[in-house]
């Protein structure tokens, strides 16, 4: 009998799975925010938007093709214009660490350019160890413009 529950024991122990959750971490939002930069960066200033396609996933250019991505960022900057200040508004950040292990970050952006105001949000997510942005979404309020 205490084999039996022994052995029960051992099995229970070697089913579970150990996982340590960080949500909202600064250090996160930190890790995330370099990507976003980057990104910012490449659009004001970089010539090569190859560097722009590098911070994206593979899951991202499953549903939007890289010409379509052009065409959001060159459509923003011709129609609302080009970018001159970003503040970030909003994070979320959720670390998963262990047998089960995710990471995943949010964050929005008011951003001013010159012919008005954009909201863009960019979902993270964090794959062999470097995180990319698997969604990019820009809006704005075309009332106030």
């Amino acid at each position: 009998m205490k084999k039996f529950y022994l052995l029960m024991i051992t099995f229970i122990l070697t089913s579970c799975s150990f996982n340590q959750t960080f949500s909202n971490r600064e250090s996160d939002k930190e890790d995330a925010e370099k990507i976003s930069k980057k990104f910012y960066w490449e659009l004001r200033y970089g010539t090569d938007h190859d560097k722009i396609y590098k911070l994206f996933s593979d899951k991202f250019f499953e549903v939007t093709n890289r010409e379509t991505l052009d065409k959001m960022i060159t459509v923003s900057e011709n129609e609302i214009g080009p970018i001159t200040e970003c503040n970030l508004v909003k994070w979320e950040t959720l670390v998963v660490k262990g047998s089960n292990s995710k990471s995943e970050y949010d964050l929005t952006y008011d951003i001013k350019r010159s012919n008005g105001k954009t909201e863009e949000t960019f979902s993270m997510h964090e794959e062999n160890g470097t995180i990319k942005i698997v969604g990019y979404r820009i809006n704005q309020d075309m009332l106030n413009k």
